[in-house]
């Protein structure tokens, strides 16, 4: 018979029990993290008690409901104080309330994921003497977010945190080199590589009908190239190197090709008005204009018809964890280019499924861009082979198994 645990180490005989787990996420958005998140905890059900806890989301993002409804039955706990803004009084309430769940839930394991449910989530836990405390870094804030005292503080932050922590996951080899050798956040032996897992039966099944869908929505022939960006519109995505990529191509007269800005941010104003100064036409929601060549969609939920949709991923970030869009993409047979920044290069296979930039330079993006436009060969070579480096690398039941083991492990060992 298994040993199962209470929130106070103590082990009980009683085989229909099972370790109660509290996953704590920023926020329940549209997003790498809600999605990497809610399908993992809907299939760790079947060995966990599972609770789910998250914060409130930003004016500028769209709560990711229809994942509740993707994967029904999960129980989550909206935690209303627990925001993306630093407020010391809110934080505070915040901290309460997750101390209060997981004392109430007898949490065996407590897993975090994302800075600030990191911070409250791990400190509560630790407070509570939970015997488990797991932290996932999607990806970090240790350079590009703040100035050099605001990157060593978050550091030092982070190395206390990793102190109490059972474990941490990276989600690669790339993004373990940063928090064991790079930034010395914490030592070798309490990481654990895990990638992100992708639910691959969404995204492939109908992949002719989502694209035929996704292009008369908005009015695009089928032998038209449309690259996309896809994800928060806010300084560290560096979309505005995208939209210098774009003009490019259409200064070169380009005419049988479409770039798509999915997502929305506090950058959307800089990037329209760096359309109207270069004299760009554009469409936004809801605002369609014949002859432009570039579109804003904002959020969108069934991302499985973008994906689908599309021809490219641009990715042009100055720092990136493990970004799901190019894996997403992966999965549905898209070629991508992006910046070789933080985990990035763990994600695809350089010259095989996609193209790394090294650096920042739009001459750069231009000369992968248009390689991948002018070699239709090419480019239907490195789909083929995103699916197959993507089904082996980033399927969910590989994810799944690999975090019921190392709870399992870490409770054992408690």
């Amino acid at each position: 018979m298994t040993k199962l645990f209470s929130a106070k180490g103590g082990s009980t005989n009683n085989e229909h029990m099972k370790p109660s787990v509290v996953i704590i996420l920023n926020r329940l958005v549209i997003g790498g993290q809600a999605i990497d998140t809610i399908p993992l905890a809907y299939y760790l059900q079947k060995d966990f008690d599972i609770v789910i806890l998250y914060g409130e989301k930003e004016t500028d993002e769209v709560e990711a409901s229809f994942l509740l409804k993707q994967y029904p039955g999960l129980q989550v706990i909206k935690i209303k104080q627990l925001k993306r803004t630093i407020n010391p009084l809110t934080d505070l309430l915040a901290f309460f309330s997750i101390l209060k769940q997981i004392k109430q839930l007898k949490a065996d394991v407590v897993h975090t994921h994302g800075s600030k449910s990191g911070l409250l989530g791990r400190l509560a836990a630790w407070f509570l003497n939970v015997p488990v405390v797991v932290h996932t870094f999607h990806g970090h804030l240790f350079h590009s977010y703040f100035n050099s005292f605001g990157n060593k503080a978050i550091q030092w932050v982070e190395r206390r945190l990793a102190s109490i922590s059972t474990n941490i996951i990276a989600l690669s080899e790339e993004q373990q080199k940063e928090l064991t050798q790079t930034f010395l956040i914490v030592s070798r032996n309490k990481v654990s590589i895990i990638p992100l897992g992708v639910d691959e039966q969404i995204l492939q099944s109908d992949a002719v009908a989502n694209r035929e869908n996704f292009r008369s929505k908005y009015k695009i022939s089928k032998d038209t190239i449309i690259v996309g960006s896809i994800g928060r519109i806010v300084p560290i995505k560096n979309q505005l190197l995208f939209l210098e990529t774009a003009k490019s191509l259409l200064d070169k007269r380009y005419t049988n090709i479409f770039f798509f800005i999915v997502g929305d941010g506090e950058c959307k104003k800089e990037m329209i008005g760096y359309l109207h100064a270069n004299r760009i036409s554009f469409s936004d929601v809801g605002q369609p204009l014949a002859n432009a060549n570039i579109i804003f969609t904002s959020w969108i939920e069934d991302m499985v018809t973008v994906y689908n949709g599309l021809d490219i991923i641009m990715l042009t970030s100055l720092n990136e964890g493990t970004p799901l869009s190019i894996i997403e993409a992966q999965f549905c047979g898209k070629p991508v280019i992006a910046s070789n920044v933080g985990g990035v290069k763990d994600t695809f296979e350089p010259k095989v499924s996609g193209v790394l930039v090294d650096g920042h330079e739009t001459k750069d993006y231009v000369a992968a861009l248009e390689y991948l436009i002018l070699n239709p060969v090419i480019r239907e070579k490195m789909g083929q082979a995103a699916i197959n480096f993507a089904n082996n690398k980033f399927a969910k039941t590989q994810e799944v198994a690999a975090i019921k083991k190392l709870y399992l492990h870490q409770l054992a060992k408690k």
